[in-house]
């Protein structure tokens, strides 16, 4: 259950980018973390992934042929008992919401615990699906807190593609190039 939580909470944050709320402003230089070999556009040596899992999935886990909105996030956490408490109390409210989110296609969530990193690859809908759940309650809630879980050069993407771009290989790119601000 505790790791049901988690990843879906992994998952809320892959949007922060996208939010345009009145959260607390993104960090605009992000702190010099690079001593510690974690990078956004590297899988850290000890990644491990979820299967590719949703509505739009078959059996054999395979994303179904189509145009979607592709997220992903680089989730740099601060790895402190109290941010990680904070990130725990920010999981169930996020996970219950998208129980029941609509335009949700697919999920990917993958983890580093020698980095305190995670990583989200969302499938939508369509964009209209994905502001939907940005603009959640549980969503804008965790979005208030990224500052307490986050080391501050945390980082979220996305694009458009088919079912081939619903991939870590497209996401690292994607991630490396973004430039938008870091949470």
């Amino acid at each position: 259950m505790k790791q049901n939580l988690v990843a879906a909470a992994l998952l809320s944050f892959s949007l922060l980018a996208c939010s345009g709320s009145d959260a607390e402003p993104p960090t605009q230089t992000p702190p010099d973390t690079s001593d510690d070999g974690c990078l956004r556009d590297k899988l850290e040596q000890d990644f491990g992934s979820s299967p590719l899992q949703g509505a739009g999935v078959d059996a054999e886990g395979n994303l179904a042929p189509g145009s979607y909105i592709v997220s992903s996030t680089w989730i740099h956490r601060k790895g402190t008992p109290a941010s990680e408490a904070k990130f725990e109390e920010l999981v169930g409210p996020i996970g219950e919401a998208l129980q029941s989110q609509p335009g949700l296609v697919a999920f990917r969530l993958g983890s580093s615990a020698h980095c305190h990193v995670g990583r989200t690859l969302t499938v939508w809908k369509d964009e209209e699906a994905m502001f939907q759940f940005v603009g959640s309650p549980a969503h804008v809630e965790a979005m208030a807190h990224i500052g307490e879980v986050s080391r501050g050069d945390s980082v979220a993407t996305n694009w458009q593609d088919d079912e081939r771009g619903a991939t870590w290989e497209k996401a690292l790119t994607q991630l490396a190039a973004e430039t938008g601000p870091t949470y």
